[in-house]
């Protein structure tokens, strides 16, 4: 269902200093690959409306390349009027036993059309994370849920969370992270993305945990991605049976209507498909980052107060102050995920860039001496 939003961009000075920068995260998003050509295959399997063959392809699609990850997926069966429809499910178990987060993104469609946004986008999300977490420990399991039934009414969530979700004195679920509509059309400006918090009453006792979590997604999205977050309202989707019985959810979704939306035209072609690409950058730092990613081997970690871009914000040139000893490796990002620029500098060496437009810029820099890592902001102003 189509949303309306009030937004409220984060604050880029809080949010490029509240959350440190992990290289073990960043380095499993760069891995993030090959995102239009799995949209397509989504596509291609026609409409995938509850009761239709398409559906019923779509699901076994689903179990066959989860399989091929290497998971064992679980088939959660319910029935919509007199149709039957499914939920696929797959785990990968955390170090303490019984600690779950959710991640959650509808496969079915509308009759109108093959849902390549809605909600391929938000599936080819789920097979990405499933596949860079997998040989990843973390401390907390991740339990990937593909639901049915979203477009009747959040029906595969509601029966998931009414049947199937274990009882609480059972397992922990300390966090949903829905992903619906994440791609964006490709005529439109994709640089944001909505970070999505419970502001509902019923209950009235997750909504600030929520809103910690949403903040939190937030810092990731503009720490390992090029696109900038803002801040949305969760609802009317798969997120809101979790949220109706008290757990904490957050999301991801599109900032700008997309004309596309429940429309035979809803393809491939119409994605914004490098935009989706840092989407699922960011659901993949979240993920890792929530189910809290064990501690990196040999990567030393940079207090980011001992890295400073001068000036800021820069005009014709800025340089970089460190007490880190040799060369670095200066790469800039636009806001459409093109690296604009590459360069080695030591010191407080000047970097030119004339050559690039005014606008904010992710300045990623490393370290080769001693394998540190870190991650900026730049603004060039003029």
């Amino acid at each position: 269902m189509q949303k309306v939003f009030l937004f409220i961009i984060l604050c880029s000075a809080h949010v490029g200093f509240a959350q440190q920068f992990e290289y073990r995260i960043a380095r499993q998003c760069d891995l993030v690959d090959s995102i239009e050509e799995q949209v397509y295959a989504y596509e291609k399997i026609g409409i995938k409306a509850t009761g239709t063959a398409g559906f019923d392809s779509a699901t076994v699609w689903l179990i066959n390349r989860y399989t091929a990850l290497g998971y064992s997926p679980i088939v959660d069966t319910f029935l919509v009027g007199e149709d039957t429809s499914y939920n696929v499910i797959v785990e990968k178990p955390g170090s303490e036993p019984n600690k779950w987060i959710i991640v959650g993104a509808h496969f079915d469609s509308v009759d109108e059309g093959p849902g390549a946004n809605d909600n391929g986008s938000g599936v080819i999300a789920t097979l990405e994370i499933a596949r860079l977490i997998k040989d990843v420990d973390t401390k907390i399991g991740v339990r990937i849920v593909n639901f049915g039934a979203e477009e009747n009414g959040l029906v595969g969530s509601r029966h998931y969370v009414a049947n199937t979700l274990a009882d609480e004195t059972e397992e922990e679920i300390q966090l949903m992270i829905n992903l619906d509509q994440i791609g964006g059309a490709i005529t439109s400006n994709n640089s944001t993305i909505v970070c999505e918090r419970d502001e509902d009453d019923s209950p009235f006792s997750n909504n600030e945990m929520s809103s910690r979590k949403t903040d939190t997604l937030g810092r990731l999205v503009y720490l390992y991605t090029t696109i900038s977050p803002i801040l949305g309202r969760a609802e009317r989707s798969d997120y809101e049976p979790f949220e109706d019985v008290g757990l904490v959810v957050t999301g991801l979704y599109q900032n700008t209507p997309n004309p596309h939306y429940h429309n035979a035209t809803d393809i491939t072609a119409n994605i914004d498909i490098p935009a989706l690409k840092e989407v699922i950058k960011g659901a993949v730092a979240a993920t890792l980052y929530f189910s809290r990613i064990q501690g990196v081997v040999g990567v030393e970690k940079l207090d980011r107060n001992q890295v400073n871009l001068l000036p800021l914000p820069a005009a014709s040139h800025f340089s970089i102050s460190t007490p880190i000893a040799g060369p670095l490796e200066v790469t800039l990002i636009n806001s459409y995920g093109v690296e604009v620029l590459v360069q080695q500098t030591e010191g407080m060496e000047p970097i030119s860039i004339t050559h690039l437009a005014s606008g904010a810029y992710t300045v990623k820099i490393y370290s080769e001496a001693n394998s540190t890592y870190t991650l900026y902001k730049l603004i060039i102003a003029r």
